[in-house]
């Protein structure tokens, strides 16, 4: 008898010990997926009537490589807003070594260049253009007002021959909701408002951006790729960011 109380004993003095040690890992908690641009909103471009020239571009004449060709990132609808004075542009270069000429005009029928620059692509990939600010109060990119874009590649001697592709940007004000979401946001919160309210370049801009300076985050490249499939551009998706200019 006295052993069995004994074994009893001991046995309650170990199930104390068990249920009195602490625990030292905390507790568990769930992990929250990451916030994509494709789970929140999806990128409806306004509805123009502009035609489509993202992928096919007059090519007159000989002398341009039978390969060459370039790929606005731009919507669908070839026209595209900003919020930004001084926007960027993007477009996939297949050839290194090519010389490139950019060129904004408000589409006002004048032909006079708002901008114009030219610059060589030392490797194929997806290019950036940034229109630079004119400083002295003046504006680069007026409000309300569209213009017109272009790339192109002088391969021949009459430029009626080059290799050119155009799109269409307009640049507006936000509205209050906007300027309450984008106000102190993170930059995928506001990729995301811009997304929202089919702000394209924008968007792409954001996450061209947030692409260069964490290029190996795989949430960031998907989060790209679907972006672009959603405007039938991924024929070029997985292509690199290579250059800015």
């Amino acid at each position: 008898m006295k052993r069995f109380l004994h074994f009893t004993a001991l046995a309650l003095s170990v199930s104390a010990i068990a249920l009195s040690v602490p625990s030292f890992g905390p507790p568990m908690q769930a992990v929250p997926a990451p916030m994509l641009l494709s789970q929140n909103v999806k990128f409806k471009p306004p509805d123009v009537d502009a035609p489509d020239n993202r992928q096919s571009a007059t090519h007159r004449g000989n002398a341009c490589p039978k390969d060459l060709f370039i790929v606005p990132l731009i919507p669908k609808s070839n026209d595209g807003l900003t919020l930004a004075e001084s926007p960027t542009f993007l477009a996939y270069v297949s050839h290194s070594s090519t010389q490139v000429e950019f060129r904004l005009q408000a589409d006002d029928g004048k032909g006079i260049d708002a901008y114009k620059t030219t610059f060589k692509v030392d490797k194929p990939g997806i290019i950036e253009v940034s229109i630079p600010n004119k400083g002295d109060g003046k504006k680069s990119l007026e409000v309300n007002q569209r213009y017109q874009w272009s790339f192109s590649v002088a391969c021949n001697d009459d430029p009626s021959g080059n290799y050119f592709v155009k799109g269409f940007v307009k640049r507006i004000e936000p509205e209050e909701t906007l300027k309450k979401d984008l106000a102190n946001a993170e930059p995928m919160a506001r990729a995301i408002a811009y997304a929202k309210n089919n702000i394209w370049y924008d968007t792409i801009g954001t996450l061209a951006q947030m692409r260069r300076r964490a290029p190996n985050d795989a949430s960031l490249r998907a989060e790209w790729k679907q972006l672009l499939q959603s405007q039938k551009l991924e024929s070029v998706a997985d292509q690199p960011l290579v250059q800015s200019f």
